[in-house]
């Protein structure tokens, strides 16, 4: 019982310790964002009212 625990607990550390956060272009938000700032860079969106 002792050893299969001890397994346990050293495959969750594992795991944790090899987890990479994901990268912000691949969030939701980061995809509103992305769209959001590549709409105003490439002019299809104005930053003000004329």
């Amino acid at each position: 019982m002792r050893r299969i625990l001890a397994m346990i607990v050293l495959l969750a550390v594992t795991l944790v310790a090899c987890h990479n956060d994901r990268p912000a272009y691949r969030t939701s938000s980061g995809k509103k964002k992305l769209k959001h700032y590549n709409k105003l860079q490439y002019g299809e969106r104005k930053t003000f009212n004329q």
